[in-house]
Parts: C-alpha cells; structure tokens; sequence
C-alpha cells in the first residue's frame, strides 16, 4: 500500500497510473487542502488526509510528490521512520530522507504535466534513483515499471542534468511561445498561426540534430533582419532575450 503525499499535477498522474494496479494501491492521499486530498484520493478510493499525524504506518512506500522548497517542513512532520521513501523531484537529493527513512530514492517523471491531461495519450519517462537493497529495491523497480514503459537509472548528477535540460527545452521554450503569443496578440493573430511551425520544428529534431535544423537570422548571420527585428520590440527584456539567442546561436553557427 502505498501513502502518496502530494495532490498536485505529478501526485494526480501517479494516481491516475496506479489506479487499476493489483500490486500497488494508494491507500491514503495527503494534503494540506483537504478538499484538495479528497479530489484525488476519492478517485482511486484512498483515505484523504492533511494532517501527517495520521499517515499509516503499515504502508509499503511513502511516495511524495511536492514543491522542491516543501520537504524540509513535511518530512518534519512525519511522525515515524518510513521503511521506503521516494520523491518525484529533479533537483533534490535522495539523501534528505536519510534521517527519515530505511530505505529510499527517487523516482523523477521528465515530462510536463497538468491535471487536465489526457495521461493515456502522454509518454513519461522516468528517471530513477534509489539507495534500496534487496526487496525494497525490487520494489521500486516494479513501481516504476508500473508507472511508465519507459525509464532509466542514474545518479543524483545525472539526474540534475536531465533536469537542467528540461528546462531549457521545456519551460524556456514555453516562456518564449508566451513571448510569440504577445507579439500576435497585438497584430490580433493567435499562437494557433505557429502551431504548424512549432509542430516542424520539433519533428525535425527526429532526423537530426538541433544544430543541424538551426535556421533564421541568426543562423545566417543577417545582421540587417536581426537589427530590424530588435527595433520593432519595445519590450526592453524581450529585446535583451532575442540578443542573447541571436548572439548563441550565431557563435554556435560560426564553429
């Protein structure tokens, strides 16, 4: 039985994963929100809680699923010694449980994730870490098996470094779509008129290398098209940002 602390985005992917799971049941959810524990946990037919005091011991894994800066206050709270802990994070190390629990790892989805999500329709590659032994190790390897079709095992540096680059190909990408988003806006056009641009780009990354598929201004070192192109942005942090891609790109173009 497994007691997922955590109703966010991640927890409600885990549940949705393990919810027709003959081997691991949830069998409690917590937050602080109880509304928010009980959404998730009525979906699966766990106990909805927000108090640690009332984890059950008898759970197998204790699977948290939280912000980054939360673990240091929750585990505080937890009113035992975990048998196997496991977090969700990229960026946090196993080692904070090592107070907390015999056994633990981490168990980390490189993927983006809403709760409004299609989870059948989206690949989550996991990737995992642990400090387990013996049945405890074997465990967490059928846990994340269940989880994903896809996963990889490596170490705490690897796993910040497949994290670091999430974010770039990630939330950065993002935030700069939310930048092409406001230049449309204002000429009333949508981001729907990229999308097929988007879709190209990304499909060609399956043939070759980013390098290789690099086009545009930059690309070709059009100093003219790039100065143009700073002049019509008047937002001073848009205008910074295009600099310093253009100038990457071109020192990558120049090798």
């Amino acid at each position: 039985m497994i007691a997922l602390i955590g109703s966010g985005n991640v927890a409600t992917w885990i549940a949705t994963r393990l919810a027709d799971s003959k081997e691991f049941a949830i069998g409690q959810v917590y937050s602080r929100t109880l509304d928010h524990a009980r959404a998730l946990a009525d979906r699966v037919g766990a106990e909805a809680i927000d108090d640690l005091r009332k984890l059950n011991p008898a759970c197998e894994i204790f699977l948290f699923a939280l912000r980054d800066d939360a673990y240091p206050e929750i585990l505080k709270e937890v009113p035992f010694r975990m048998p196997l802990a496991l977090h969700t994070a990229g960026s946090v190390s196993q080692r904070m449980f090592e107070p907390y629990a015999e056994s633990f790892g981490v168990v980390y989805p490189l993927q983006t994730l809403s709760k409004t999500m299609d989870f059948n329709a989206v690949k989550v590659p996991l990737c995992v870490e642990s400090d387990c032994l013996g049945d405890n190790c074997d465990k967490v390897m059928r846990l994340v098996s269940e989880l994903s079709a896809t996963h990889c095992e490596m170490s705490e540096r690897q796993r910040a470094v497949a994290h670091l680059a999430a974010v770039f190909a990630c939330n950065f990408s993002n935030a700069l779509y939310g930048m092409a988003d406001q230049l449309l806006q204002k000429e009333g056009f949508s981001l729907e008129l990229l999308m097929p641009l988007m879709e190209q780009t990304l499909g060609k990354l399956k043939t070759m290398s980013p390098e290789e598929a690099q086009t545009g201004p930059a690309a070709r070192h059009d100093t003219v098209v790039m100065g143009q192109q700073m002049m019509a942005l008047d937002d001073e942090r848009m205008r910074a940002i295009y600099a310093a891609i253009s100038d990457y790109i071109m020192g990558r173009s120049a090798k």
